[in-house]
């Protein structure tokens, strides 16, 4: 991680100091906890079905055992937030004797230096060596690039307002000064004085001024300094550089009740979907073999968006049993629920009869409609 010069604000600005400022955090927590929390599956095309590939090398490998220290969620979080906050996410694909993948083992951004090696792209890692392209699993951020680097002076506006405020109330709210005597003092006496106003005890609350002495309040108070709006617009600014709504990470915003889906709406659409394209055309080329890639492919389930949404989720899933588009028992299995008998008929919303019979119930009506 680079050591940058000072902000225009007076912060050192890096990937690391950043995370020290709480929305930052939160943002990068809400986009790698989110997408690591999504259902991700490999699936495999017969014909015009589609069915889980769950005899896949690949298929435990995304979704249960990376490697032999971390679960499928910590593995993803882990390389997702690097690539939120570094603009790159780096793990070495281990494989067989086959070329199948069997493990990914995570690297951190600064031991991974890119080389040009006869032509050919090489990443060198430290402790381990060089490794080639298709044996690296990178997920990427907007050209390559670490937001960090790219907003520093936003970010070191934020920091400074939040070091502003640890030093305010570090000195218990009482504003840096002037101590002014009516007359000379020894050396010995300024130290003692000095010391007795500096002191805990005496830095808290009410303070009694010595004989002679006058204090002269010589900057600005928090509210002259605008510092809550300024902590604020700040906070907002880094939500728009991470496209996070600021309801998300527990920032006051416009939101209410009424609009909360669509808030939910727009950071899934807008922020996450394009994560997750990122994350499944990676496995898509790293992972799965060329041989396999015309019927194994991987997709995450953005319907697991709605796990926290009964409302939502119980809408959707009657839009889909009414249009016929899903089945009870596939319902029923997205819910984790047993099968039940009859519930592989497809109805829609007519009445709910079976598909086979639309045909039959349509004539009916036709004749029907005739004879009246």
């Amino acid at each position: 991680v680079g050591i940058y010069p000072l902000t225009k604000a007076g912060a050192t600005i890096n990937e690391n100091s950043a995370m020290a400022i709480s929305t930052v955090y939160a943002c990068v927590y809400k986009i790698a906890s989110t997408i690591a929390s999504l259902g991700l599956e490999v699936y495999e095309r017969d014909g015009e079905n589609v069915v889980q590939a769950n005899v896949h090398p690949v298929y435990n490998l995304v979704r249960t055992k990376p490697n032999e220290h971390q679960t499928a969620y910590e593995f993803w979080e882990t390389i997702v937030a690097s690539a939120v906050i570094y603009g790159m996410g780096y793990a070495i694909i281990e494989r067989d004797e086959r070329g199948y993948a069997t493990q990914l083992i995570p690297v951190h951004y600064s031991d991974v230096d890119l080389r040009s090696v006869k032509n050919e792209k090489v990443y060198s890692v430290k402790d381990v060596g060089i490794i080639r392209p298709e044996n690296m699993l990178e997920i990427c951020n907007l050209q390559r690039m670490s937001p960090i680097r790219l907003h520093r002076e936003n970010l070191g506006l934020a920091k400074s307002a939040q070091d502003f405020g640890a030093e305010y109330f570090g000195q218990s709210g009482q504003m840096t000064g002037v101590l002014s005597s009516e007359q000379p003092l020894k050396k010995e006496q300024m130290d003692v004085i000095q010391g007795s106003w500096n002191s805990g005890a005496a830095n808290a609350g009410t303070k009694l001024m010595p004989f002679g002495f006058k204090y002269q309040r010589i900057s600005i108070s928090p509210d002259e300094a605008q510092f809550i709006e300024t902590r604020k617009f700040q906070a907002e600014e880094i939500c728009r550089i991470f496209s996070v709504p600021p309801s998300l990470v527990q920032l006051p915003s416009q939101t209410t009740y009424n609009n909360t889906e669509q808030q939910n709406l727009m950071f899934a659409r807008h922020t996450i979907v394009p994560w997750t394209q990122r994350v499944e055309q990676e496995i898509d080329r790293k992972l799965i073999p060329s041989f396999d890639r015309l019927v194994i492919y991987s997709k995450f389930k953005l319907s697991d968006l709605q796990r926290g949404d009964s409302a939502a989720r119980a809408n959707y899933y009657t839009q889909m049993l009414q249009n016929g588009v899903l089945s009870i028992n596939e319902v029923r299995k997205e819910e984790e629920l047993n099968p039940v008998e009859g519930g592989d008929t497809h109805t829609v919303q007519i009445n709910q009869i079976a598909l086979d019979k639309l045909g039959a119930y349509s004539e009916s009506i036709s004749k029907s409609n005739e004879n009246g």
